[in-house]
């Protein structure tokens, strides 16, 4: 049978539409959601340029938003990196799948303190893999510490917490990490008393120290990175990764600055990002094909140097910067990781009257 001209198209159309859609289906693609540059910055392109998988990459602005698209349903994601305490109150909620271990490659090779941590989330230790980890301590400029005062308890936390030595270094400026859970629960500690307590004479107590303090706290934020390399502050509680990051940054603007970071000796929070599969994942498998992926040593030591903060997987050591490698602060040993206060799944009741408590110190006036 002859076919006409307009026939030929009209197939050719057909075929090429045939194909064109046969390759979407195929098309392999990973939907993940995880805070901004928490990778390195070539992880996402070896993964797909190796696996053919495409990343989808999502990025989460806050650990509640991550909960209440967990807690809807149909979040779309087939991986996400929840925070310790967000994990295991997600796997209560039936959010998360637990994982077969079977088809990882590397959860043996965890740091030891990492999988002595993770048996305090029995909840949840079963359904997710440990990426990134650090503790809450002091970063300072060790320059400007030493200039106002020489013989300055560095390793202590009444650097900060006794109102005549923050008064000393109020003029280069102080900053606290804006997350009044951790603050509060090193603060308790400080004191002697339960952590992640909410009584009200323990939350009176911790005020009534924070309040001391108040006027020499030029500012509350999580990222202090950018003011402390401009020199705007001296004196910071927050992230062990802000004292790398920041000594990078000074490095690289042909700054000689010093900056340290110090786990409080009257200890700390320890606090653990891990990697886990919604129950609802359209693709678990490729899923669990970039969990293996970036828990190889080389891509983890990658991301380590990145991000400025310690990895899970202790193979992945040699290949971190000596800056974190060689420095117990940033990888504690056994002993001080014997000093530091894992997260905790607190009640509602109890969080609100803690982020009361904050407030109350936040917000007070400043004579």
């Amino acid at each position: 049978m002859k076919i006409t001209r307009k026939q030929w198209f009209c197939t050719l159309g057909l075929v090429l539409s045939a194909a064109l859609s046969s390759a979407q289906a195929e098309e392999k693609t990973l939907k993940l959601y995880n805070w901004a540059d928490y990778f390195a910055e070539d992880t996402l392109a070896k993964f797909t340029a190796e696996t053919g998988i495409k990343v989808i990459y999502d990025i989460m602005d806050g650990s509640e938003t991550l909960e209440a698209k967990m807690m809807s349903g149909g979040s779309g994601y087939d991986l996400i990196f929840p925070g310790d305490t967000v994990g295991v109150r997600l796997m209560r909620a039936g959010a998360l799948q637990p994982l077969d271990t079977s088809k990882l490659t590397a959860v043996n090779n965890i740091e030891p303190g990492l999988q002595k941590l993770r048996q305090q989330y029995a909840d949840s230790n079963k359904a997710t893999v440990p990426y990134t980890w650090g503790t809450i301590g002091l970063t300072y400029n060790a320059e400007q510490i030493n200039k106002r005062l020489p013989d300055a308890p560095v390793k202590s936390l009444d650097l900060l917490f006794k109102p005549e030595l923050a008064a000393r270094f109020a003029d280069c400026g102080i900053t606290l990490i804006d997350s009044p859970d951790e603050v509060l629960a090193v603060v308790l500690n400080y004191l002697g008393r339960d952590p992640r307590s909410a009584k009200p004479q323990d939350l009176a107590a911790a005020t009534e120290l924070l309040l001391k303090l108040r006027p020499y706290i030029r500012k509350f934020q999580s990222q202090p990175l950018t003011d402390l390399v401009n020199g705007d502050v001296c004196l910071s509680l927050g992230y062990s990764g802000d004292m790398t990051q920041a000594q990078r940054a000074a490095d690289a603007a042909g700054k000689k600055t010093t900056f340290q970071y110090h786990i409080p000796r009257e200890g700390t929070t320890v606090w653990m990002d891990t990697m886990a599969i919604p129950v609802d994942a359209e693709h678990p498998e490729y899923a669990y094909a970039f969990i293996n992926f970036v828990m190889r040593p080389e891509n983890m030591a990658a991301i380590s140097n990145f991000t400025g903060y310690p990895t899970s997987n202790a193979k992945a050591r040699p290949g971190v910067d000596p800056l974190m490698r060689n420095n117990q602060e940033i990888y504690p040993d056994e002993a001080t990781f014997e000093r530091l206060i894992p997260g905790k799944d607190i009640p509602q009741a109890d969080m609100r009257a803690r982020i009361r408590a904050w407030t109350k110190f936040k917000t007070a006036t400043v004579k």
